[in-house]
Formats: C-alpha cells, sequence, structure tokens
C-alpha cells in the first residue's frame, strides 16, 4: 500500500481534484452539445456507454508509461487514431491518420504529440490500399441507420479516395479508436514533421497499460458514490478494489497492493450491461488472477477498462481428448454442451488427433508457435435474453491470428489472440479490423466476455500456418487469409462507400469471413497456376520438406474449398473478387457485393455461424491438427438477468429438431467426389449381386420391362425420387443415423444402425395399411429379407459417406429397378407371381 497516497486527506485532495477534472468534463460537454459538435449522435449503446466520463478517451491524462514497475504498455507503439480533415488531405493526398501518441519506443519526447501514421512504400500494401479505397457517399438506408442507432463513419460521408487507415480513423463520431501499431513501424522525419509508417493494419486496443492482478476484496475505505444502477438488488457494489500485483521473482501474487477502480458499465438499451462488478472477487475465471488493462485518470487511480482472466490463456487445459473420433465428438456435441451451467466459468480442452499421451499432447505448443484462431459466440438467455427467432441463435464468427508468446510479467507460455473481425455497423461502435482479445472481448464497454458464451477454437497444423518455400515461390494459405479478411473488413468499414454493412441472407460475419478463406485459397491456386517455376521446381526437388509437403497442403486445400462451395458451385461475386485480387479479372480493383437471397443460397453452408465454426474446425481436424478449446461462459462479475446459451444451427433450442436440422445440412453438404462415387457403385453393387441372385431363384423378381406411357413413366421417375427414396432416407438414415462427423462411439452408432433397420422393414410392412392391394408383396417374406439387405447396404453407406445424395441415389435406382424392370409396379396391384403362396 501506498500510505503517503491512501491516507485519508491524501485521498480527499485527490478525490477533490479528480471531482474537478469531472465537472471541468462536463462542461466541456454540455458547450460542445450546445453548439451542435455532438448533436446529431443517435442514442445509442456507444452514446450511453459515453456519457460515462470514464468511457472516455480524454478523461485520462497523458503521461509517461508504465506508469508503475507492476504495469506494462499494451505495446511499442500506442495511442489513439484522429481523423485529418478534408484540408489535411487535399494538402498531402493519400491514406494517412493522425495518431495521438501515448508510448512510443526508445521516443519519450513524442509523448503527448501528434504525428503521421502511414503506409510503407510497398507494391503489396499499395495493391491492398487501391482495393479497399472508397468515395464514400452515403445512402439513404445509411442515414437511416444513423438515425436508428447504428454507429455509421458519419464524419467521411462525402469524402473521397478514402483509404483503410482513414476509414479506421474516422469510424466512430469521437476520435476514440484506440490502436497500437504493428508491422515493424518505423518512424521518418518528413517535411519536417514525425510520420510513422507501418507494414499492416494498426491492432485496435483497449487501454493504455496493463497489470497482472489478484482482486482482494471492495475497497469499502473509499468514500466515493455507489453506481447507481447495475444488475441485481440495490445497493450496487463499490467500484473499488483492493488488488495485489504478481511478483515476476516469486511467480506468485507477492508484489505491491494497490486500490483500482473498476467501474460499473451503464445501462445499455434493453436493460442490459456488458459487464458488472457485482461478486467480482468470487469469480472462478480468476483463480489464477486477472490481467487488467486500462488507464490513470487525473488523481492516479488505475482505471480499469478490460479484464482478462490469466486462466484461459495459460497452457494448461483442463482435459486432454486424444484421437479423431474423439476429437470429432467433443467438437460436435460436448463443445457447447450444458452451457447455462457453465455461467462464470473458463474452461480449456485440448483435442489431438495424433498426440499419444497428454504430456505429449501439451509440449507439442511450444513459445513462437503460430496458430489460426476461430472465433464464435453465443447468445443471452435469462430474463434479460435477447429474441431468438424459431430458437435459433445465429452468433457470430470470426477468423484471427494467436502466438504462443512469454508474457512479460507472468514469465509463462500463454496464448496472444488478434482476431480479424469482419464486423457490421452496430450500436455498440465495435469497428470491422483487426482487434486483440482485450479490445474485442475484454473490453468492459463493449466487449463480449462478461455477456455471451464464446468458443475460441486455437488451430495448429504446421504446413497450414507455416510458409511453403518453393524455390523463388512462398505459398502461404494461412497469411492469405488473414490478408483477406483485413481487406474485407476495410470494405465493411465505409459499406463499399454507401457508408453502412448490414446483415443480410449474403452479407454477414460468417459469409464474408469465409469469402476471405475462399478467396485465399483460390489466390494460391491462381498463383500456382500462373507460376511455371512451381511445378519445375517440384518436379527437380522431390526431397525437399517443402515439396514434400505440398500432397497434405493441397488436400487441406480440396476440402476446405468443397466445404465452401458444395458440389463446386461457387457465389459468382467471391469467384469474381478471386479473380480481380489476383489480377487476373479485367474488372480492374472493382470488388462485387451482393446481398440477395440467391447470392446467400449459393453460399449457404457458409449461413450459420455454427455450422462455420463446427465444419471449418472438422476439417482441420480430420488433416490432422491439434485444437484447443478456449471456453468462458459470462465471465467476471456475476449478472443475476442474464444466462449463457449456446449458438445453434436452424431451430436449435427447440430439443431434437436442432439434431435433425444439423444432420441434413451435413448430409447434403458431403462433396461429390471420387470415394464417395466408388462407395456408390460398391453399395449398387452389393444389392445388385444379391437381391438379383435370391430374388429371381425365389421367383419374386422375374424381368418384366414395361412401360405404357413414356412422358407419364419420365415424370413417375422424378416423383419416385423424391417419394419414396428422399423421403425414406430423410427418414430412417438422416434423421436416425449420427452423421461421420459427430464422432459418435461406434457400438452407440451401431444400436443406431439396428433401430434405423428395424423401422426400415417395419415400415414397409406396415405401409401396407394405405395401399391394401400391395399387403401381398409387402408381406411376403421375400420381400422383407430383400428390404433388409437393400435397408442394411444403405445403412452401412450412409455410415461411411454421410452422404444424402448417395443413399438416395442407390434407393432411387433400386426403385426404379424394381418396378419398371422386374415387375414391380404389377406386384404393387396385388398382380405379381406366386406372392399369395409365399406370404
Amino acid at each position: 500500500m501506498h500510505q503517503h497516497f491512501w491516507g485519508a486527506s491524501g485521498f480527499m485532495r485527490q478525490l477533490i481534484r479528480r471531482s474537478r477534472w469531472v465537472l471541468l468534463g462536463a462542461i466541456v460537454a454540455l458547450t460542445l452539445s450546445m453548439t451542435g459538435a455532438r448533436a446529431d449522435m443517435p442514442e445509442s449503446n456507444y452514446a450511453l456507454a459515453q456519457a460515462a466520463p470514464f468511457n472516455q478517451v480524454t478523461t485520462y491524462p497523458i503521461t509517461a508509461l508504465p506508469s508503475s514497475a507492476t504495469y506494462r504498455p499494451v505495446g511499442n507503439w500506442v495511442g489513439r487514431l484522429m481523423l485529418p480533415s478534408v484540408e489535411d488531405y487535399a494538402a498531402e493526398p493519400g491514406d494517412w491518420a493522425w495518431l495521438e501518441v501515448w508510448h512510443s519506443p526508445a521516443n519519450p519526447e513524442l509523448l503527448g504529440q501528434t504525428v503521421k501514421v502511414a503506409w510503407k512504400d510497398a507494391p503489396l500494401l499499395k495493391s491492398y490500399v487501391e482495393a479497399v479505397t472508397r468515395d464514400v457517399t452515403f445512402s439513404d438506408r445509411a442515414y437511416k441507420f444513423w438515425e436508428g442507432g447504428t454507429i455509421v463513419p458519419i464524419r467521411l460521408d462525402g469524402r473521397q479516395n478514402v483509404g483503410p487507415l482513414q476509414s479506421l480513423a474516422g469510424a466512430r463520431p469521437n476520435d476514440d479508436v484506440t490502436v497500437k501499431l504493428v508491422g515493424d513501424p518505423v518512424l521518418t522525419e518528413e517535411n519536417g514533421q514525425p510520420v510513422v509508417r507501418v507494414g499492416l493494419e494498426p491492432v485496435q486496443v483497449t487501454g493504455r497499460e496493463y497489470g497482472l492482478v489478484q482482486v482482494l476484496e471492495p475497497d469499502a475505505s473509499v468514500e466515493a458514490p455507489l453506481p447507481e444502477v447495475c444488475p441485481g438488488e440495490s445497493p450496487c457494489p463499490t467500484e473499488y478494489f483492493k488488488v495485489r500485483h504478481f511478483n515476476s521473482a516469486t511467480k506468485e501474487f507477492t508484489g505491491p497492493e494497490e486500490t483500482i477502480r473498476i467501474p460499473q458499465q451503464p445501462m445499455l438499451k434493453g436493460d442490459r450491461f456488458f459487464s458488472t462488478i457485482r461478486e467480482l472477487t468470487d469469480s472462478p475465471a480468476g483463480s489464477e488472477g486477472w490481467y487488467v488493462y486500462g488507464s490513470r485518470d487525473e488523481a492516479g487511480v488505475f482505471t480499469v477498462q478490460a479484464l482478462e482472466p490469466r486462466k484461459l490463456m495459460q497452457l494448461n487445459p483442463d482435459e486432454v481428448i486424444l484421437g479423431e473420433k474423439a476429437g470429432r465428438n467433443y467438437l460436435d456435441r460436448q463443445n457447447w454442451r450444458d452451457t447455462p451451467a457453465r455461467k462464470g466459468l473458463a474452461q480449456k480442452v485440448l483435442v489431438s488427433p495424433t498426440a499419444e499421451s497428454a504430456e505429449g499432447a501439451i509440449a507439442a505448443w511450444q513459445v513462437g508457435d503460430y496458430a489460426l484462431l476461430i472465433h464464435l459466440f453465443g447468445g443471452i438467455g435469462g430474463e434479460n435474453q435477447e429474441f431468438t427467432p424459431a430458437g435459433t441463435v445465429t452468433g457470430h464468427f470470426a477468423y484471427g491470428l494467436a502466438q504462443v508468446v512469454e508474457e512479460p510479467i507472468a514469465q509463462e507460455p500463454q496464448f496472444q489472440i488478434n482476431y480479424q473481425q469482419i464486423y457490421t455497423h452496430n450500436g455498440g461502435a465495435i469497428i470491422a479490423g483487426t482487434h486483440d482479445w482485450a479490445s474485442y472481448t475484454g473490453d468492459m464497454q463493449r466487449g463480449w466476455l462478461g455477456q455471451r458464451p464464446l468458443s475460441d477454437i486455437v488451430v495448429k497444423l504446421d504446413y497450414f500456418i507455416e510458409d511453403l518455400q518453393l524455390g523463388d515461390t512462398t505459398l502461404s494459405l494461412f497469411r492469405e487469409l488473414l490478408i483477406q479478411a483485413q481487406i474485407i473488413a476495410a470494405r465493411y468499414r465505409t459499406g463499399d462507400g454507401a457508408g453502412v454493412t448490414a446483415i443480410s441472407p449474403a452479407t454477414s460475419c460468417v459469409q464474408d469471413s469465409n469469402q476471405a478463406l475462399f478467396i485465399a485459397i483460390e489466390q494460391i491456386r491462381l498463383q500456382a497456376q500462373q507460376d511455371p517455376n512451381i511445378q519445375a521446381y517440384i518436379e527437380a526437388n522431390p526431397n525437399d520438406p517443402d515439396v514434400q509437403k505440398i500432397e497434405q497442403f493441397a488436400a487441406l486445400a480440396t476440402d476446405l474449398r468443397q466445404s465452401l462451395a458444395p458440389y463446386g458451385v461457387v457465389r459468382p461475386d467471391w469467384q469474381s473478387n478471386a479473380e480481380t485480387l489476383a489480377g487476373v479479372n479485367a474488372r480492374g480493383n472493382e470488388l462485387a457485393t451482393r446481398s440477395g437471397l440467391l447470392a446467400g443460397i449459393f453460399s449457404w453452408r457458409s449461413m450459420m455461424p455454427r455450422w462455420g465454426q463446427d465444419d471449418i474446425a472438422f476439417i482441420f481436424l480430420k488433416n490432422g491438427a491439434d485444437l484447443w478449446f478456449l471456453r468462458p461462459n459470462q465471465v467476471g462479475g456475476y449478472d443475476p438477468t442474464i444466462a449463457p446459451i449456446p449458438p445453434t444451427a436452424l431451430f436449435g433450442l427447440i430439443p431434437g429438431v436442432s439434431r435433425v436440422a444439423l444432420r441434413l445440412a451435413r448430409s447434403f453438404a458431403v462433396p461429390i467426389s471420387g470415394a464417395l462415387v466408388g462407395y456408390t457403385l460398391l453399395a449398387l453393387a452389393a444389392i445388385a449381386a444379391v437381391t438379383l441372385s435370391y430374388g429371381r431363384q425365389s421367383g419374386l423378381l422375374r424381368p418384366q420391362f414395361r412401360v405404357d406411357n413414356p412422358l407419364k413413366a419420365v415424370l413417375n421417375l422424378v416423383k419416385l425420387f423424391f417419394v419414396p427414396a428422399l423421403l425414406e432416407e430423410i427418414i430412417f438414415r438422416v434423421s436416425l443415423l449420427p452423421h461421420p462427423t459427430e464422432g459418435v462411439p461406434t457400438l452407440r452408432w451401431l444400436a443406431w444402425a439396428a433401430l434405423s433397420l428395424g423401422l426400415f422393414v417395419l415400415y414397409h410392412v406396415g405401409f401396407s395399411w394405405l395401399r391394401p392391394k400391395a399387403s401381398g408383396v409387402l408381406h411376403d417374406r421375400r420381400f422383407l429379407l430383400l428390404a433388409s439387405w437393400i435397408g442394411l447396404v444403405l445403412t452401412t453407406l450412409y455410415g461411411l459417406t454421410g452422404s444424402m445424395l448417395a443413399v438416395t441415389v442407390v434407393h432411387w435406382l433400386v426403385v426404379v429397378s424394381w418396378l419398371y424392370g422386374f415387375g414391380g409396379l404389377a406386384q404393387l396391384q396385388g398382380k405379381g407371381p406366386d406372392i399369395a403362396a409365399n406370404a
């Protein structure tokens, strides 16, 4: 404890000083509102949050970072972006923004100064900027969204040549986008002013510095007003907490004690709160301490703006699952099981399809390793639940980058996570672009940690993550994915010049995140096709380790592409954009956008975030990837008015219906491949061999081709495909049998298979109630034996392929052959031979 600061008289002096600045801030805000500077800001969650001074960037004076030995800056270059004026751009054309410097490496003289941030001079960066630069003219729709409380880039309306840095700086009504610069920033002096040139888009962050603390107890000694509103019963708890810092020398929480402020966030629309401090000290997620991100106010009190549970980022899983099948089962059935009961918990599970032991699976993750991140969040239930149409919780999907780093305070391996958020305009002012974990998830003003359950799947597959160096050519699907995600995020910020991007059947987080993945795959494919040296290098260097990875790399890319474009049908705008960005499309740098239902149907498999995460994670698991599941469930303080609920497929909250809908989707989406065709032909051969032999010997089947009316027969063939073939396969195979992606244990699957087969045979017996004339053949033991064999083969085929199309085609061919080639039509009318004698 710092007694000189926290003595009663000292604290009162600081409180008076702080109150003075709060009062001054209120006067300034009132003056601005009277002059019209903020008069047009609509009521939104952003506006409600900004009404609290502790959420305003200008509340915190700019001082040297770190403020004590226990804190560290959130990055080397840290500050807030500020939008240059139209006159500034007229004087200095190009894509750039101002940065108010809060921290810079070895340049203390820049503290508090405003410097220019611009792009490095590189061909790829130039192409990226050109691809997303737009003239911004707001549409009527953009104005309607703004009036309704959606935060759109109102300050950019009417500007020309808006590039990604300008669209990021101008994304909100105020200059409060806080960032850290990455991509090896270089400080130069140009035309007498400092300029920082970057090679990557700035990463959005929360706070200026961070520390690792153990929250001990509320500090009742601080004489400050309690929050007026908070979740739960009155009175609200104090915002001041005693904490003890982590000691890097002892590796325990034996460092200095301090009182910090963790503000209770205001009530938002829907009577909900993004975060709460109620019962924070009792949170099980904080058992290993909290990383606190924030800034010091005028009184020197550290004010927390984001929370991150250390437990979630440590590389010590709660459970390790070995084997691909067990991993599929966890992904499909365990990841979101009992979500409401997990409220307040932060859980981690490691799945390894190749490791032989839990220790080996953990040891495979080392400092310096990179990984793909697949993000998904769920819904809000409870008293203040959000709307769930038809029992469907859509959730939100994103890709990102994870790296294993040695965290400098704890000095231990941890995950460091950046999201590539493709995010439509919204009332909370969450901005599409690159966010670190604290900015997107942990931010107490707009992050989802306290409101929703989240599933971040960290995917490690070396030949996907690492560059493949083939002579002078480098292939990197992972890098291309991150680049394409940034391109689409930049387009989202301006709405492709229209001022707003909204959710539609074809435009959404999951659709366009996976458009980025599709374009990345196409970029690699086109690059390989256009470079004649690649194939020559492969043929000349068969023993090169990277060459040996090509086959695995190609198999993964094929699986991903088939998932995004089932049956090879690609959305025209996706294909056009891929070709445009690869320079093989004559449209120049014009990128296409489609928002209608038809475009969404083309990419239907990417329409639901839950499908997106499960399907992509399954493909990586199938190809040998390790998966970490990071699962916080409304973590932090306790809000009794909400409960976590999982994201779902269609009708996911309706018992039974959700599983059937998911199985229908997965069985329909199985791509046509050589293996699928081979299994289908094998099934047809097995059915033909037994039915023709036994059927003809027993007298049940006799060759008898008869078509009285060809047109009627053709129409009947079409009808037979849907009824009985497709209908019966949906009922007896697809709905009843666990799909191969579910990873159900073999014995359980066989039990379901036996039930399915038994019901399939009984159904044919019972069908005679609807068609009495057919009772002779439907009750014939020879027919039932063949139906049992056909059902067994179809069940096996579905178990091997999971394809609705495969079993339906086989079923249809069998029915058509029997009806038109072996007297089936006559037998169903009671005219078949020897039916009564053999019944």
